[in-house]
């Protein structure tokens, strides 16, 4: 069973292609839902963060705010790698653990994990083809703003990740999305099928592994 990685920039339109991943029968595993278990109340993480940025950064029922950690983090490399620290090992435990249970379960099936910062954490050295949304930042942009976002602020998020032109050197599969949800969707569709041909010849899912 392939482990397909699935990442892209923030606003690049990962949601759509995951969902016609799913609708294809790929069986989904959400990175950004484990780090949310990870910094429940009462966790590890949760405990760490609050030693770390305090009160602050929680709400008064004690749940983690996203909102205001994110305005601190998205300001300081030093206090995003300081997150990161706390957050990721537990995801990737949490994600290994997914990925055997399904595949103790169903040897055919593809699993796709969903990350926007899976190249920067590393964590696709452990997926056998990694996937790619790309979008302009014209039109990240766009649809943050359309979001409710003011333009530093969305600039902001946006160079706060890898460059598209440096996560396209890790990419087997690429799925573009400038253009309309429908045209993102037939994109997304069209290269499932690739990996599942892939799959079948029994061969490597990888078309184009460049590290």
């Amino acid at each position: 069973m392939p482990v397909i990685g699935l990442t892209g920039g923030i606003a690049s339109g990962k949601s759509t292609v995951l969902k016609v991943f799913k609708r294809l029968g790929a069986f989904v595993i959400d990175a950004d839902i484990l780090a949310r278990k990870a910094v429940a109340p009462g966790t590890p993480g949760w405990h760490a963060i609050k030693e770390r940025w305090g009160k602050k950064v929680f709400h008064n029922n004690g749940r983690l705010n996203r909102a205001a950690l994110a305005s601190v983090i998205f300001k300081n490399p030093a206090e995003r790698k300081a997150l990161n620290a706390i957050v990721h090992p537990e995801v990737f435990r949490m994600e290994k653990e997914l990925i055997a249970a399904r595949q103790k379960r169903n040897k055919k099936a593809v699993i796709v994990v969903d990350a926007a910062v899976m190249l920067e954490s590393g964590s696709q050295k452990w997926k056998d083809a990694v996937v790619v949304v790309s979008a302009a930042e014209k039109e990240q942009m766009a649809r943050l703003i359309k979001n409710g976002f003011s333009k530093k602020e969305a600039l902001i998020r946006i160079r706060a990740q890898m460059p598209l032109r440096q996560k396209l050197k890790y990419a087997d599969y690429v799925v573009e999305n400038n253009g309309s949800p429908a045209a993102c969707r037939k994109n997304a569709a069209a290269i499932f099928r690739q990996i599942l041909r892939a799959q079948r010849r029994a061969g490597p899912v990888s078309a184009n592994r460049a590290y």
